[in-house]
């Protein structure tokens, strides 16, 4: 089983058994055939800057759009990856002893996992030739705004007027794009296209609620879900 160590300056930390998989390898996403990277290197997100951000890949799916109730759409495919250091510390003493059937129907740790500030990131592959940005913009806003008043009824949505003002008009969605949201330690949430950052808004009721929509109720797929927390017990087991 192939080890990663993660070193920044004279600091390291911890060493992670990722996976069985060598790590040049990608995970195929069965509906749509896009690949996704094991490791996503990502801008430093730990609270001290003492910790570079790379993040393992926990769970992936695709989100499909059905036209005139006969046709399904495969719009995107996505991607799940999670700071498996942060993981580490931050859900290791809690769940480090529960068996990993037990933590994927467990809504405590899938709360955990939204309330602990892990740096994570969800990448978004597009699928769909004619997908418009406002679209993508329409349907996240719609979901964060019931998210939001689900989870803090007196939440300010000036975090969300903020965060759909970045999907402008002028940026492209061609096939193949890739969308990141980053979460960090200090509670932004980070957008980039295309390898460049649109936009960054300091909100942790606004990180909770977009990772919601993937690992909270109602998620974008069940089964990712369940394939999320069985990984993230995975990495908690290897600590």
């Amino acid at each position: 089983m192939d080890q990663l160590q993660v070193e920044h300056g004279r600091q390291a930390c911890a060493t992670l058994a990722v996976s069985n998989l060598t790590l040049s390898e990608d995970v195929l996403e069965p509906k749509t055939g896009i690949k996704f990277p094991i490791i996503l290197d990502s801008p430093l997100a730990c609270e001290d800057g003492s910790c570079p951000a790379t993040e393992v890949l926990v769970g992936t799916g695709s989100r499909s759009l059905t036209v005139l109730r006969i046709k399904s759409l495969k719009i995107y495919a996505f991607g799940l990856y999670v700071h498996p250091d942060s993981v580490c510390e931050k859900l290791g003493p809690k769940y480090a002893s529960v068996p990993v059937p037990d933590l994927t129907n467990r809504v405590e740790f899938f709360d955990d996992l939204l309330r602990k500030d892990i740096p994570m990131t969800v990448r978004l592959v597009v699928n769909y030739n004619g997908l418009k940005i406002s679209t993508v913009r329409d349907a996240f806003e719609k979901s964060l705004r019931n998210r939001l008043q689900k989870m803090n009824p007196n939440t300010d949505y000036h975090c969300l007027r903020t965060f759909g003002s970045y999907f402008t008009e002028d940026i492209p969605l061609p096939v193949g794009t890739t969308i990141h949201f980053r979460q960090t330690a200090d509670g932004q949430l980070i957008t980039e296209i295309g390898g460049k950052q649109i936009g960054a808004v300091r909100s942790k009721d606004l990180c909770r609620a977009f990772f919601d929509m993937y690992i909270g109720d109602l998620p974008v797929s069940e089964q990712t879900k369940r394939e999320v927390a069985q990984n993230v017990a995975g990495l908690i087991g290897r600590c």
